[in-house]
């Protein structure tokens, strides 16, 4: 548990020099003290971080534990056999608005899913070296000089070889563009037009690598700059005006000039740099939003190969930040219909049949509920008299009797504005 204030704050608080450590134990354990008393009284935990809950189907809303919402991973229902993963909203929780549809994905070879080995989710894309999985022909591929994003979590079976993430093309002709990890060059990306390289971003060395170990890898064009990051590292840059052409035969996820051997998640193409300087790689299943042209999240049954575009499969649920609430009932045409007279959209009726990923709390803890902490730290640290506790700086010279439940009556009613009632 984090504490709610810090020792430097509850000696500005006090007046108490920055210099005099005399006291700096007695105080630091008043405040995790503090702290809990406050949590425990609240019925929540005020501090971000990330959960999963689960609740029983049946109903059109569910609340989560650990409000205001800073992000939903995954939300999702079981239809008897599996969780369902339903397609998301925007950042706060607003309709996504897309244009074109879904592309189709055709598997060549014996391109598998598998639940041992992930990322995210229940599972990631098993490639054997000889398997991939290809698109439709599109202008979204139609990149050109415009901004755009490559990105997906891969794990290689070994590091002694050479591996194409994705490429586009004909490799015969020597006109395509690929992006791989290279046995030499490690990270780069290439274009190759009628047997002339136009582009040409490229690590430089095979370092930094090893088998067996997931890697955020994305190729990111930002105006004239193009970027090579690995884990949210830029390992390659370069600035160049040329043009990325539609070879108009979809992408090869898996294939180009060699094969990858070994896994992929989360594969998604976007209309947009994604990254302009240095990032945390994703700890989480990464966001589809207007700007998404191709999402595979590689998830199914294990040993399945029915492998789907998400990229348009949003607006399946909605929430509301402050509130914690995710509903699935998002009006016309969303989710599922249950059975009913007036036939409201419900989760699928199972126990524990609702499953919710996301990171709740406060990222910065609100002034006021310092404050309050601030006074009772100050109650405790100074004593009281009785039933009698200081006051707050500001306020009359009377002091305020405690209530029943040991806080101040000040405190408490800054309290009462976070408590969460079932």
């Amino acid at each position: 548990m984090a504490n709610l204030v810090s020792l430097a704050e509850i000696k500005d608080f006090l007046v108490i020099k920055v210099i005099n450590t005399d006291e700096d134990g007695r105080l630091a354990n008043i405040a995790t003290q503090v702290s809990s008393l406050v949590e425990s009284y609240c019925g929540r935990i005020f501090a971000a971080n990330n959960y999963t809950e689960y609740f029983d189907g049946g109903i059109s809303s569910v609340f989560v534990a650990y409000p205001p919402l800073n992000r939903v991973d995954e939300v999702s229902h079981f239809d008897g056999k599996d969780y369902v993963i339903l397609g998301g909203p925007g950042v706060n929780g607003e309709p996504i608005i897309t244009d074109g549809t879904s592309h189709s994905i055709t598997n060549v070879g014996n391109p598998v899913l598998s639940t041992r080995v992930k990322k995210f989710n229940r599972s990631s894309l098993k490639l054997d070296g000889s398997s991939y999985v290809q698109t439709d022909s599109t202008e979204d591929w139609n990149f050109g000089v415009d901004p755009f994003t490559i990105e997906t979590q891969v794990r290689l079976d070994n590091v002694a070889s050479s591996h194409t993430i994705a490429s586009s093309g004909l490799i015969a002709n020597n006109s395509h563009w690929q992006f791989e990890v290279d046995l030499i060059n490690g990270a780069q990306f290439r274009v190759i037009e009628n047997n002339i390289v136009k582009i040409n971003v490229s690590q430089g060395s095979n370092t930094g690598y090893s088998a067996n170990q997931f890697y955020h890898m994305a190729i990111v064009r930002d105006n004239t700059t193009i970027k090579i990051y690995r884990n949210g590292t830029s390992i390659a840059s370069l600035t160049t005006a040329n043009s990325i052409p539609n070879f108009n035969n979809g992408i090869f996820v898996g294939s180009g000039t060699h094969s990858l051997t070994g896994y992929l998640d989360d594969f998604k193409i976007s209309h947009i740099a994604e990254y302009t300087s240095n990032f945390t790689a994703p700890t989480y299943p990464t966001r589809i939003d207007e700007n998404t042209k191709l999402m595979l999240r590689f998830d199914g049954a294990n040993n399945t190969n029915v492998i789907a575009d998400v990229s348009r499969r949003v607006n399946q649920f909605s929430f509301y930040p402050v509130t914690g609430e995710i509903t699935f009932n998002t009006g016309n045409g969303g989710g599922t219909e249950a059975l009913g007279f007036f036939r409201p959209l419900k989760f699928y009726n199972y126990p524990k049949g609702v499953k919710v990923t996301y990171n709740g709390g406060y990222t910065t803890i609100p002034s006021d509920l310092k404050l309050a902490t601030l006074e009772m730290v100050k109650v405790i640290y100074k004593g009281r008299s009785g039933s009698e506790s200081v006051r707050m700086q500001g306020e009359d010279i009377s002091s305020h009797k405690l209530s029943l439940d040991g806080f101040p009556p000040q405190v408490r009613r800054v309290l009462n504005l976070y408590r969460l009632i079932e």
